[in-house]
């Protein structure tokens, strides 16, 4: 692995203790290895120590928050806190379009990817923050982790993602990376409440000002 994106790895730390890393992924890096990825987060942190590992995934297109254990038992509390979900996601979307209900809970059912027979439900908690020019900044809380699920609850909603090139057909965005950002999480770690926020890509913030949007990722507040 090349100095530059271990490098790259380093600066996106935005907080570290003995037990986990928060980083900022950037856009276009895969969290795993597969069969056409050159490169992933998970083979730089193996790089780094062996001890590293992976407690939940974004997509490769995905921006944002991403937890990194530090070693085996960290691993197996973020692991049962991620199934019990006693960790609150929120992410960001510039999305096309504004939905009917401004603020609402979504039920979906989401055919399995790898087995296009099998099917299940999924749950969303959407708000949206700024609607202007057609365009809308909605707030996700994902309760189920279903591949692709906010990309698809957009497109549902009649107002697909931005640059989103799987369920946004429109042809204007077809140069624009996917404005989807995983931008909060909070949790209890070992009696301790933790709270991160991400910055948003520069994509993101060009995309806002071309289109006068004003907005402030600090400013937002929880459901």
């Amino acid at each position: 692995i090349s100095g530059e994106f271990i490098n790259k790895f380093k600066s996106s730390i935005i907080y570290e203790n003995k037990d986990f890393i928060v980083i900022n992924k950037w856009n276009d890096i895969a969290t795993q290895g597969g069969s056409k990825i050159n490169i992933s987060i998970n083979e730089i942190i193996k790089f780094i120590s062996d001890e590293y590992n992976l407690v939940h995934r974004l997509d490769k297109d995905t921006s944002g928050l991403l937890i990194i254990s530090k070693n085996y038992k960290s691993s197996k509390i973020f692991g049962k806190m991620f199934k019990d979900q006693q960790i609150e996601k929120y992410y960001l979307a510039i999305c096309q379009g504004i939905p009917k209900n401004l603020n609402s809970n979504l039920k979906l059912k989401i055919i399995d990817k790898k087995n296009p027979t099998k099917s299940s439900y999924s749950f969303t908690k959407y708000k949206v923050l700024i609607k202007k020019n057609k365009i809308s900044i909605i707030l996700f809380s994902p309760k189920t982790g279903k591949t692709h699920q906010l990309r698809i609850v957009s497109k549902r909603l009649g107002c697909p993602i931005v640059g989103d090139k799987k369920y946004n057909i429109n042809i204007n965005n077809t140069k624009e990376k996917l404005k989807l950002n995983a931008s909060r999480l909070k949790f209890n770690f070992k009696n301790k409440e933790y709270i991160f926020t991400s910055n948003l890509p520069i994509h993101f913030s060009n995309y806002l000002k071309n289109n006068q949007i004003k907005f402030n990722i600090k400013s937002f507040q929880d459901y």
